[in-house]
């Protein structure tokens, strides 16, 4: 089967980048047309993902190659890994697609949204997909501007202004993304998902400059601190659909490739003199991820617009996974246990965010609000989105029987263990710091739908509707989703995260732990009470000493990291002119 099969990857990419051309010609036969077209084609990308993955997972690997294609060729080289999340990302479109419809209706420039959504899946889907690095970034910087459309949507100020700081941002990624391409291509003379940590140490390059450009290069997509700046601010401006797919989706590109370059290309195997080197990248990973995941959880706690909550939150959340795959690398054969928390919060987060960001949309659409002080009183008028909202709620939170618990207890079992082998006290203090933003994410979830649902209405509800039929159905196969993997905790271990272990060399008995996490332990079922109790700490503080409490604007990253170099790039220009 898998020689009928082996041109599937480009199919799968192909269509909704070609199909993103028919979106545009349907919409010139009215919006019936148009919308059968964005339908048929998300739900097509869906039909062959899950035909792909189906293969992978029953013969293996899938390779493709257009060898004519820029004299490089480009490459597909499809795994367990890549065959699953590109279903993931498919799914999820067709949701977020099948929402907006009603979402967007009234609204300018609908066709110019669903064409650069349908190429946004296309060259998204192409990222996890690709066999090298060069495949890759192409597609990586296809998905970088076809996203920018949908960022500046409304093209208000305010879009336009978090569009340029998005492509800003986005284009310097880029930048340093290839340079590291070039340097690959330069020493190894290829650019393959290959461990190649030997060579290069071979060549007498510093591996500390190659792991900073490379956090740059994938860090400011992956949302992590301090490149995170354009998320708070491209989130409450776009679309809520678009928001869904930027955050749940989009995000995780950055995160993919830290995993093929600190899992496979920074690797020597079996070449233990060389392992420090992974040890110590994963090491200075876990504290990058600590401070994302507390600095973002902190920033969502302390702000009221619904959206820019939740675009905290995903930075946040971004944090525990890159936490996670700092442990796993630090531990080499050993990590396992946190390689698959990482992979779980991965499938986790692209499910439960996008559920809370269409919740929001529905939110605007019904009241036309989302800034939690002008809200309130909603349980009344809109009882079923309250419901899914706190479906959502205990997916993010980590309540046990829905899917944010699974991954939470991995992570927190995969810094422990991390404990057990190193000894080193640091990381029982990061395991306190990934305890501690547990409680924070629950506390700013529940101000969400405390002020949202609960309390005096700010303004008068009567004529609010609840959710439609069709966004019913899309959040109850939301919901579905959700239950599903948390109560099929283990069975989903077995079947969705072992198989992708196979990206690397992990040792048998890291892997035969995984068969047998006692995820009903009274000792994990105890971490999702302590995140509550730390919670209802954190809110009582907010309500009674908030309002004393004032950030002063030099606190912001904006302003101690990119203004200082942008004041002295300014001065250094005018200065050079009056040279001239």
């Amino acid at each position: 089967m898998l020689v009928y099969f082996r041109h599937l990857p480009i199919f799968v990419v192909a269509l909704p980048l070609l199909g993103a051309g028919v979106v545009a010609w349907a919409a010139r036969r009215g919006d019936v047309v148009r919308r059968r077209a964005t339908n048929l084609l998300t739900l097509g990308t869906l039909i062959l993902a899950v035909l792909q993955f189906l293969t992978v997972r029953a013969d293996g690997m899938l390779e493709f190659s257009l060898d004519w294609f820029m004299g490089f060729g480009l490459q597909f080289r499809v795994d367990f890994l890549s065959a699953l999340f590109a279903l993931i990302v498919a799914l999820v479109w067709f949701l977020a697609t099948v929402f907006a419809w009603e979402y967007m209706e009234g609204q300018e420039k609908q066709t110019r949204f669903f064409v650069a959504s349908i190429f946004t899946l296309g060259s998204t889907l192409g990222v996890f997909l690709s066999g090298d690095l060069l495949s890759f970034f192409l597609f990586f910087e296809l998905m970088t501007f076809a996203a920018y459309l949908l960022v500046i949507h409304d093209e208000s100020l305010e879009a336009l202004g978090a569009g340029k700081v998005y492509l800003f941002m986005s284009v310097i990624g880029g930048l340093f993304l290839l340079g590291v391409m070039f340097f690959l291509q330069n020493t190894l003379g290829n650019t393959g998902f290959e461990p190649a940590l030997s060579q290069l140490v071979q060549a007498g390059f510093n591996m500390w400059w190659l792991f900073a450009a490379v956090i740059v290069g994938l860090g400011v997509k992956a949302g992590m601190l301090p490149l995170h700046i354009w998320l708070p601010k491209a989130h409450p401006v776009a679309p809520a659909p678009a928001s869904a797919l930027l955050s749940a989706i989009m995000i995780k590109t950055g995160v993919y490739g830290f995993i093929r370059f600190f899992y496979v290309i920074f690797t020597a195997p079996n070449i233990k003199d060389l392992f420090y080197i992974q040890e110590s990248f994963g090491y200075a990973f876990i504290w990058i991820g600590a401070i994302t995941m507390l600095i973002g959880a902190i920033m969502a706690l302390i702000h009221s617009p619904m959206k820019r909550i939740l675009a905290y939150s995903s930075i946040s959340q971004m944090g525990y996974i890159l936490f996670s795959v700092g442990v796993g690398v630090m531990l080499g054969a050993d990590g396992a246990l946190s390689f698959a928390g990482a992979w779980m919060h991965m499938i986790n987060h692209a499910f439960f965010k996008s559920f809370l960001f269409l919740l929001a949309g529905v939110i605007q659409m019904r009241t036309g609000e989302l800034d939690l002080n002008k809200l309130g009183g909603l349980r009344r008028y809109m009882p079923i989105t309250f419901g899914f909202f706190l479906v959502a709620a205990a997916g993010i939170t980590g309540v046990p029987l829905f899917n944010g618990y699974v991954s939470k207890v991995l992570i927190h079992d995969g810094i422990l263990h991390a404990y057990d082998l190193r000894g080193w006290p640091s990381l029982i203090w990061l395991e306190r710091v990934f305890v501690f933003t547990g409680g924070l994410t629950a506390g700013y979830i529940s101000k969400i739908w405390l002020k949202t649902f609960f309390g005096k209405p700010k303004k008068d509800w009567s004529q609010v509707r609840d959710l439609s039929k069709t966004h019913r159905r899309v959040f109850i196969t939301y919901s579905m989703i959700l239950l599903f993997i948390g109560l099929g905790a283990q069975g989903v271990i077995n079947q969705l995260v072992i198989p992708a272990l196979g990206i690397t060399d992990f040792s048998a008995d890291s892997v035969h732990h995984l068969a047998g996490i006692p995820f009903w332990d009274i000792h994990e079922l105890k971490g999702p009470l302590l995140s509550y109790g730390i919670a209802i700490a954190v809110l009582a503080f907010q309500a009674l000493f908030g309002s004393k409490i004032s950030i002063p604007r030099w606190w912001s990253v904006e302003f101690l990291v990119y203004r200082p170099p942008y004041l002295l790039a300014k001065g250094f220009f005018r200065w050079l002119g009056k040279k001239r």
